[in-house]
């Protein structure tokens, strides 16, 4: 089986993990961006947004009136495992909608004329991204923005915007956010340079104005901080005023980066997220000129101390160790922080695709577990389940294992010569995995293997709402959200 894959990591609301290939500073402002294509769909429930010929507004304007649940067209395509067998709601339109999931929000976005801005590639909605919805015109335009109830349509709020571009985000927390930015150019008068200046308004999930930043840069606001790249590191500065925090990275020649799509921060071999909970990440020794192992640190944004090290954890068993008595390979990753304790992956040795994932409690520092794993793993929204994924381009891939997280029980393992599945999600619970095999799509029982669906076309694939656990997903009949089941 060989499919290329994007890369990715655990973000605020993404479960797909993807890791190695150092990121390259070329990369880390663009892959945010997930353009839509103007193709535009005629909808119905929510305000209108008739703002044509008006003068675009400088920032939003809302109307917070509930407005009645939609009445959109039936479901009418293959059974959806983990999902009620009727659509909870729809909307109608004949591309794909781009909906933006803000922790039991759905956000749409309508052109003055009353139309959806959508995306005609299919494939987009089967490799969701930290940014699944991202509108970018080099001339902003007056949208209105709805904020539906996720369980039934029902819009919320409207917001009325002038953009160029909108972005999910966190605010603290790792509260669901929208980046709403707007960019105007002053030409050259023949002898100076063009100069662009930008401005950046975050909104919460009900359309509430957070803070607002001039310079703005595409991915620069993470729970609730602008990060900007100073020398060779990142600075954490919080929109709504307080201490900034500087992120580590030393060793000759270092280069700490961020890469905004997954929320992720790089040293050279380590990696964790840039802001997980209350901490923030650090790197020593980052780069192939020190002889010193490199290192990983989680640090309290409140107080900026360190308050746990790779330097200073007990390495699991499994993992080689060097004549000094020190990881032979110097790769280890953060992956989850959570209720007081973090999951870090070791590599067992230099150029292993084994891996060993360990817990361990940041109060005591002590290691609680750990289990063999692997390079490329997809985490169930709600935590509790993780499967081995494919590589970007892995024609030697032969399929799938799941496991817990908490202990590493395994669950399944697919055996030599059976179709591969190359996971794509799991719903809210874990209970079902969808994945992609040369046949098609296919949906198994997470814990006892047995296929629940198969043949599925990739865009029946939903797309799962991890605060109230809802699939979503367009076809040629609409936009459809489903129940889980």
């Amino acid at each position: 089986m060989s499919r290329t894959r994007g890369k990715y990591m655990l973000s605020t609301n993404g479960t797909r993990l993807r890791t190695f290939g150092a990121p390259t500073r070329a990369t880390t402002g663009l892959t945010l961006s997930v353009v839509l294509s103007l193709a535009l769909l005629s909808g119905c429930g929510g305000a209108d947004a008739d703002t044509a010929g008006k003068a675009p507004k400088a920032s939003g304007s809302a109307d917070a009136t509930p407005a009645a649940a939609p009445s959109g067209p039936a479901y009418t395509g293959p059974a959806l495992p983990g999902f009620a067998p009727k659509a909870a709601w729809s909307l109608p339109g004949e591309g794909h909608f781009r909906a933006l999931d803000l922790g039991g929000t759905l956000l749409f976005a309508k052109r003055a004329n009353g139309e959806y801005l959508s995306d005609n590639d299919p494939s987009t909605l089967v490799e969701p991204t930290r940014a699944l919805f991202t509108y970018d015109t080099d001339e902003p335009e007056p949208l209105t923005l709805e904020f539906r109830d996720a369980k039934t349509g029902a819009v919320n709020k409207t917001l009325k915007v002038t953009a160029g571009s909108i972005e999910r985000t966190t605010w603290h927390g790792g509260t669901p956010a929208i980046v709403v930015a707007t960019a105007s150019t002053t030409e050259s008068d023949g002898l100076t340079e063009a100069k662009t200046s930008s401005t950046a308004v975050v909104y919460d999930a009900e359309g509430t104005k957070l803070g607002q930043v001039s310079g703005y840069e595409e991915g620069q606001i993470l729970d609730g901080y602008r990060v900007e790249t100073v020398d060779n590191t990142l600075r954490l500065t919080p929109v709504d005023g307080g201490t900034a925090r500087t992120v580590t990275c030393t060793g000759t020649a270092a280069d700490c980066t961020y890469r905004p799509e997954q929320g992720m921060a790089d040293g050279f071999a380590t990696h964790a997220p840039l802001i997980a909970d209350t901490y923030y990440a650090g790197f020593e020794n980052a780069t192939n000129y020190e002889s010193d192992p490199e290192l990983v640190s989680l640090n309290d944004l409140a107080t900026g101390k360190k308050v746990w090290s790779s330097g200073d954890a007990q390495v699991p068993p499994g993992v080689a160790l060097d004549d000094e008595g020190a990881p032979a390979s110097g790769a280890v990753r953060v992956l989850r922080v959570t209720d007081g304790k973090a999951l870090v992956g070791w590599q067992s040795d230099i150029a292993s695709g084994t891996w060993i994932d360990a817990w361990y409690d940041l109060a005591s520092g002590k290691l609680t577990a750990s289990y063999k794993a692997s390079e490329e793993v997809l985490f169930s929204p709600d935590g509790s389940v993780a499967a081995k994924d494919a590589e970007e381009v892995d024609v030697n891939y032969s399929g799938t294992a799941l496991w817990q997280v908490a202990d590493g029980k395994r669950l399944w393992t697919q055996a030599e010569g059976e179709t591969a599945l190359d996971p794509l999600r799991f719903t809210r619970d874990g209970a079902v995995l969808y994945g992609l095999t040369d046949d098609g799509a296919l949906a198994v029982d997470a814990r006892t293997r047995e296929v629940l669906a198969k043949d599925l076309p990739e865009e029946s694939v939903p797309l799962v709402e991890t605060a109230t656990g809802y699939g979503y997903l367009s076809t040629g009949d609409g936009f459809f959200a489903f129940a889980p089941a």
